[in-house]
């Protein structure tokens, strides 16, 4: 007997039985047949996967079945019935709009429907993928769309709705199917595990359930596939191997690598994935997942559902105390970008690698911010005791807060090194001929670059402020802040590198400076700039 997939051996056969998670398209259509109120064209929508075909195809049973009676389930046995799911009913046409798409197909299909059902009572056109049409198609069908005959019936099944022409959705009773919950998906992997008599782990059908985007057929493809791959019972590393998915280990170990802000750790994991041939692109969503549940597990007070077992809660709950809420959320958006540049691009493992070092940046750089509050309070305590006259200007020494160490204006390195905001800054003169650089590379940078403005030469290194967080933050992308050092380095000759600064909300170029900066700069000499702490 030739071998059928799981998929379709268990495809629902009335609305009673088997078909999951879209109860307010089952109810409304059961209504729609015990009343006698079965509409001339209907407009199923949704991802794939989600019962759309099924219910076109049960639809077009009920219409037809000579013993349903008053039950508006079709009987599944009387000899329409048994046709329309063999796929050889005259009077059930399924047609592929993709590869049907054209005018002339149309047109046939004008004439075809003027004549009366062969078997059964209805004639029914269930058109799959109808989006895929064009324009003219779509013309085409509008007159009769609008006023069929009464014995026939037109059912469209797209996944793309945006793309259907508002004049055919109008004429139609429109069905959303939503996406099955990792629950409903679960419950039913289990139930088709046990009619088979077939050995699973529950968390492996969780499992499952959380990787098939609410889709049903491709959790069961899914599943029969895992199946095949297992030994026996079916494993969660049965599931992973088939998916390519790196182990909860390796997780935990990256979190683990952040918390303890060690980078030869964090890339080993990262290198080693890589090795193994592991999809980088899943392995980065599978991370920002993974810090969005230790996310959860931190801010939550009562319990959350996340993707770990009952064992690895309390082990994360730690890890995400260690490495904070704030880098956390960092930490979702940084691998959910790299997984983007990852799929799309071929830098392999550069784009996770760059995303945890920028990580490990933030709160180095959120380190170096704090140091140098305490180093400008230590100032301003000095300055308010020379302008009272309590201590002599060169000879009495102060302690910083918390410290035993002795600070003196004659002799303190520590102004030299963490205060960079004293050093003199170069005016950058060359802006506009970086500008038509990098327009020649991308103009989608340029236009990005032109709302940001040049804030002088910090060494080698060009600040450059914006005052859009969105403008800020799509020019930080790896491809578009290596067009703009490639155009600085052509324009000057120099190896400059760009810093891209997110000024608070209102503020527009050099504010007045404060009095007691004033002083500073009188004393010590030198430009003072100004100093942003970002945002904790």
């Amino acid at each position: 007997m030739e071998y059928l997939s799981l998929y379709r051996k268990w495809r629902p056969q009335s609305f009673a039985q088997g078909f999951v998670g879209q109860e307010h398209v089952v109810r409304t259509l059961r209504n729609a047949l015990a009343h006698n109120k079965v509409a001339h064209a209907y407009l199923f929508t949704g991802p794939r996967g989600t019962g759309k075909t099924s219910a076109a195809k049960i639809l077009a049973k009920a219409v037809n079945c000579t013993e349903r009676g008053e039950n508006p389930d079709p009987c599944n046995h009387c000899q329409s019935c048994q046709r329309i799911s063999d796929g050889i009913s005259l009077d059930v046409l399924e047609i592929d709009g993709a590869s049907n798409r054209g005018i002339d197909e149309v047109r046939d299909l004008r004439e075809k429907v003027k004549f009366a059902p062969v078997e059964g009572n209805r004639k029914v056109y269930i058109i799959d993928e109808v989006h895929m049409l064009t324009t003219e198609a779509f013309n085409a069908l509008l007159k009769t769309l609008e006023e069929p005959p009464p014995h026939v019936i037109f059912i469209f099944a797209t996944t793309e709705i945006h793309k259907v022409p508002a004049t055919i959705l109008s004429r139609c009773q429109r069905f959303d199917f939503k996406r099955l919950t990792a629950e409903e998906i679960f419950r039913r992997l289990s139930h088709l595990i046990q009619e088979e008599g077939l050995l699973a782990d529950e968390e492996a059908l969780r499992l499952i359930g959380r990787e098939t985007d609410g889709g049903l057929r491709d959790a069961i493809g899914l599943m029969e596939q895992s199946i095949s791959y297992a030994e026996g019972r079916l494993t969660t590393n049965d599931v992973r191997a088939v998916l390519g998915l790196v182990e909860t280990e390796a997780l935990f170990s990256l979190g683990q690598a952040l918390a303890a802000r060690d980078l030869v750790t964090g890339f080993s994991v990262i290198k080693k994935a890589s090795e193994e041939g592991k999809d980088l692109a899943l392995f980065a969503r599978q991370l920002a997942r993974f810090f969005r549940d230790l996310l959860l597990l931190l801010l939550a007070d009562t319990e959350v559902t996340v993707n770990l077992s009952a064992a690895e809660k309390q082990p994360a709950r730690e890890v995400a105390k260690l490495i904070g809420s704030t880098r956390l959320q960092k930490g979702v958006t940084l691998f959910l970008e790299a997984g983007l540049t990852a799929k799309k691009g071929n830098e392999g493992s550069l784009p996770l690698e760059m995303a945890f070092i920028r990580l490990l940046a933030e709160e180095k750089e959120a380190s170096a911010v704090e140091k140098l509050s305490q180093q400008l309070a230590v100032l301003e305590t000095r300055l308010l005791q020379l302008e009272q006259g309590v201590v002599s200007a060169q000879h009495t020494p102060i302690k910083e807060p918390g410290e035993d160490s002795t600070v003196t204006p004659e002799k303190n390195p520590g102004l030299e090194e963490e205060f960079p905001a004293l050093k003199p800054v170069r005016v950058f003169e060359q802006w506009e001929e970086v500008l038509e650089a990098v327009k020649l590379k991308k103009r989608t940078v340029e236009a990005l670059l032109r709302e940001g403005k040049p804030n002088g030469l910090h060494g080698n290194t060009l600040e450059i402020q914006f005052t859009l967080k969105f403008h800020w933050e799509k020019i930080q992308e790896l491809e578009y802040s290596n067009i703009v050092r490639e155009a600085l380095q052509e324009v000057t000759g120099e190896n400059i590198i760009p810093e891209f600064v997110l000024l608070e909300e209102g503020v527009k170029g050099k504010e007045e400076r404060p009095e007691l900066l004033q002083k500073t700069w009188e004393l010590f000499g030198g430009k003072i700039t100004e100093i942003k702490e970002e945002e904790r």
